[in-house]
């Protein structure tokens, strides 16, 4: 439980609107709202963030690694190499609080990089 106070011209507002949307518990469901797109805004930027960071590294680095590592799978996450493996399998436990990483097979060609635009997340 926590108690904050507001300016009171947000906080009459924020009333305000609160009950027009809801019956019951309004102002607790509206701020139970605001709190959860707060926090998916904050991770959005988050993820942004360690992708451009992952992103231009590996452009610094990729053809160190392709010389060194040709045939092998790299993870790249936090801004640095996790870990090169055989497979792409073995990276997987590594850097497990990074909402972004890198994983790419050296020295192939690959693919064109495509942004699907969405994210998946384990529990």
């Amino acid at each position: 439980m926590f108690t904050y106070n507001l300016p009171q011209p947000l906080q009459q507002e924020f009333e305000r609107v609160a009950q027009s949307l809801y019956d019951h518990d309004s102002t607790q469901q509206a701020l139970i709202e605001a709190i959860e797109l707060w926090l998916i805004q904050q991770r959005r930027q988050r993820l942004q963030s360690e992708a451009r960071l992952n992103n231009q590294f590996f452009e610094t680095v990729k053809n160190e690694l392709e010389q060194n590592y040709a045939g092998q799978w790299v993870m790249i996450a936090e801004g640095k190499v996790q870990g090169v493996a055989d497979h792409p399998e073995k990276l997987n436990e590594l850097a497990p609080t990074a909402l972004h990483r890198i994983i790419v097979p050296l020295g192939q060609a690959r693919p064109k990089e495509v942004e699907l635009g969405w994210q998946m997340t384990f529990a």
